[in-house]
């Protein structure tokens, strides 16, 4: 099997939840280092026929690391084109994880193409002195992410991480007390990226990726540095992605995301995570708590009146100690009980509405 190595420099993540990235993974109609020229229709069969292809870290066929989803030949306008892939990296298994992190994260930005040529698939043509293969057309097998390689102008060209759900990784979980805003604010101003990428498990970056306020739902330990998956701090995490404490206003695309990060913690803990509600389940989790909570205001606040409504002030000049100053007319006295009235008919109302949630 052959393969062809290319380097373009670009790195944009599509969709990070999901890891899909996009990438031109072999050059095209130009001499490569091998003195290889592929024909720019070289793909067209194994396309058609062979998708997805396997991703491989290294040409190492014990590392799949995922899958080509998508795949066509881009002209450039000069007469060459690209091999542009739309990639799956298989986020459920930890090689994956990584691959995807060092192709998100520009640590590696070269792709390798494998190929067969089969019987007739290529030709020597002469351009001047040299003799040059021309390779009309290929049995494509796999496709690498690599250190470096031979064919000119590859690149990942999307690893979306605008939005994104940050990718899970591996560590100790603890069920210690959790309060999130004294762990936030004990983490330095200063700190960087990657450690902010620990403690979190989303960062907006279209924001400055070494500020906290870009990140959100932390859930790792913090004593001068990063430690453990704090259970408790994932499992609110979870609610809150279901509508808790007023949801929250990430893209609905990267809530599978973040979930996905800290069910897996619960998991490495032996502990079944609660299911992620849909967007609709969660607003109507965000509604019907939110009712709960003005029932219960109001309820108190009708309380307070009824148990008190017999004992406001007997005369203006003498209110009863502790109770709210009262005036005693005949007119205000019906305003007070038609407040009342009000108060327990919304208690009522608001009463009814949540015993049919």
């Amino acid at each position: 099997m052959e393969n062809k190595t290319q380097a373009w420099t670009d790195v944009k993540v599509l969709d990070a939840a999901e890891g899909i990235v996009e990438a031109f993974v072999n050059s095209m109609g130009e001499i490569d280092s091998d003195g290889d020229v592929i024909d720019p229709d070289a793909f067209e069969n194994s396309i058609s026929m062979n998708l997805p292809i396997t991703v491989l870290s290294g040409h190492d066929a014990s590392k799949i690391i995922g899958k080509v989803l998508d795949a066509r030949s881009v002209q450039t306008g000069d007469g060459s084109a690209r091999l542009y892939n739309r990639i799956q990296f298989n986020l459920e298994t930890q090689i994956g994880r990584e691959a995807f992190s060092n192709v998100s994260g520009g640590y590696v930005d070269q792709w390798s193409v494998g190929f067969n040529i089969p019987e007739g698939g290529s030709e020597i043509i002469q351009s001047g002195n040299t003799a040059i293969r021309l390779i009309k057309d290929v049995d494509w097998v796999e496709v690498s992410s690599v250190i470096r390689g031979a064919s000119p102008n590859t690149t990942t060209i999307s690893a979306k991480d605008d939005k994104v759900a940050i990718p899970y990784r591996a560590t100790a979980t603890t069920d210690a007390a959790w309060n999130g805003p004294r762990t936030v604010a004990a983490i330095p101003n200063d700190a960087s990226r990657a450690t902010l990428r620990q403690m979190f498990a989303y960062v907006d970056a279209e924001e400055n990726q070494t500020a906290k306020s870009s990140y959100k739902f932390p859930h790792h330990q913090w004593d001068g540095g990063v430690g453990d998956a704090n259970i408790r701090a994932c499992r609110a995490g979870i609610a809150i992605l279901n509508g808790a404490r007023g949801g929250t206003d990430i893209p609905e695309s990267d809530r599978a995301g973040v979930y996905r990060h800290l069910r897996r913690h619960l998991e490495a803990a032996d502990i079944e995570a609660p299911d992620l509600l849909n967007g609709d389940g969660a607003e109507e989790e965000m509604m019907r708590r939110r009712r709960r909570r003005n029932y219960s205001d109001d309820a108190a606040l009708t309380k307070e009146v009824i148990d008190h409504a017999d004992t406001v002030a007997a005369t203006d000049e003498q209110p009863i100690a502790a109770e709210a100053w009262a005036p005693v007319t005949a007119e205000q006295r019906q305003q007070v009980q038609a407040k009342l009235a009000e108060l327990e008919a919304r208690r009522l109302g608001i009463r009814l509405q949540n015993t049919s949630d």
